[in-house]
């Protein structure tokens, strides 16, 4: 990669980008829901400290992420935009899907605030459906980018110590 950023020069979805494609729009509306389901399930009056400081970690990644990628720049859904940039620098140095990690560090949140077996089998299909986003994302972004494997090498998947 010269400098922090690469541009895509060709983002088709063909073949097999094409099918995982059809893919995201579920696990989007997936994620949705399931967020949705631990946030309407919350007893918000049970709030603590531990939780308070997992939502304002996720909200100042998101934050973060969303400022270095652009905000129009910023997809939902496992593709890749025409145009794309390969961005690694901000929290992208160090994780290479800072968006994810925020709603899982909320997910957490939640789950600390009033878990039950629901909750944490919602918290649990989350986490798997947001890591098959990844495996998808890894794979389309390694077909763009020819330097993504040395990224993937120096940087971490969701959380920097793991």
């Amino acid at each position: 990669m010269s400098g922090n950023k690469k541009k895509n020069e060709n983002c088709g979805a063909t073949g097999r980008g094409a099918v995982k494609k059809e893919y995201g729009g579920l696990l989007v509306v997936c994620q949705f829901v399931l967020l949705l389901l631990l946030a309407a399930t919350t007893h918000w009056r049970n709030v603590h400290l531990a939780a308070l400081l997992l939502f304002i970690a996720s909200l100042l990644l998101a934050g973060w992420a969303v400022k270095v990628m652009r905000l129009g720049h910023f997809n939902v859904r496992p593709t890749i935009k025409g145009g794309a940039l390969l961005v690694t620098h901000g929290p992208y140095r160090y994780i290479r899907h800072p968006m994810y990690a925020s709603l899982l560090l909320a997910g957490v949140g939640l789950l600390l605030i009033s878990c039950s077996w629901l909750r944490l089998a919602a918290f649990l299909a989350l986490w798997l459906v947001l890591y098959y986003k990844v495996r998808i994302e890894e794979k389309l972004l390694a077909d763009h980018f020819p330097d993504y494997s040395l990224y993937q090498k120096r940087s971490r998947m969701l959380f920097p110590w793991l």
